[in-house]
C-alpha cells in the first residue's frame, strides 16, 4: 500500500480548525482508495512567533525537505504584523518548493445554506486558480512565468 509521508502546518486561527477536519477526509480517501499517509505535524505559527520570535526555525525547510507533501492551513494573527508571518513562513516554503498555484475547487452541496438562493447542487462546480505570478509574485519565483 503507497504512504505518503505529509508535513501538516496549521498555523492559526482557522487553520487549526480546519486542518483536522482535511486529515479525516484524506484519511477516509485513504482507505476507500487504497493508500495511507504518515503524518508528522510542525508547530510553525503566529503563536511561535511569539514565543520564539521567528515563525519557523532556522533549519525549517530543511525539516520539510523529506516530505511529499506539505498540508499548510491558515497563518496570520492580528497582533501580528502580515509581514511576519508572510516572510517568516509562507514566501521561504513558496520560494523553496517552487509552489505557484493556489487552487481553490467550489461546488455547492445538497443541504447547504447559501446565499445563491436559486441554485442547486451540481450547478455550481469550478475552480479558482490564484497564480503567484509576476509582477507582484515575480520577486518571490522570478523564474515563475
Amino acid at each position: 500500500m503507497r504512504t505518503f509521508n505529509i508535513a501538516v502546518i496549521a498555523g492559526d486561527g482557522i487553520g487549526k480548525e480546519v486542518v483536522p477536519e482535511g486529515i479525516r477526509v484524506l484519511e477516509a480517501a485513504g482507505q476507500r482508495f487504497g493508500f495511507r499517509f504518515n503524518w508528522h505535524a510542525f508547530d510553525w505559527s503566529c503563536e511561535t512567533y511569539v514565543k520564539t520570535g521567528k515563525m519557523m526555525p532556522t533549519d525549517g525547510i530543511h525539516q520539510l525537505r523529506p516530505f511529499d507533501s506539505i498540508f499548510l492551513g491558515a497563518v496570520g494573527h492580528p497582533s501580528i504584523p502580515d509581514h511576519v508571518s508572510l516572510w517568516g513562513l509562507l514566501i521561504p516554503i513558496r520560494r523553496h518548493f517552487r509552489e505557484y498555484v493556489n487552487l481553490r475547487p467550489v461546488r455547492l452541496f445538497e443541504g447547504i445554506e447559501t446565499p445563491l438562493k436559486n441554485w442547486k447542487p451540481g450547478q455550481i462546480d469550478f475552480c479558482i486558480v490564484r497564480m503567484r505570478k509576476w509582477p507582484f509574485n515575480r520577486q518571490f519565483s522570478p523564474d515563475v512565468e
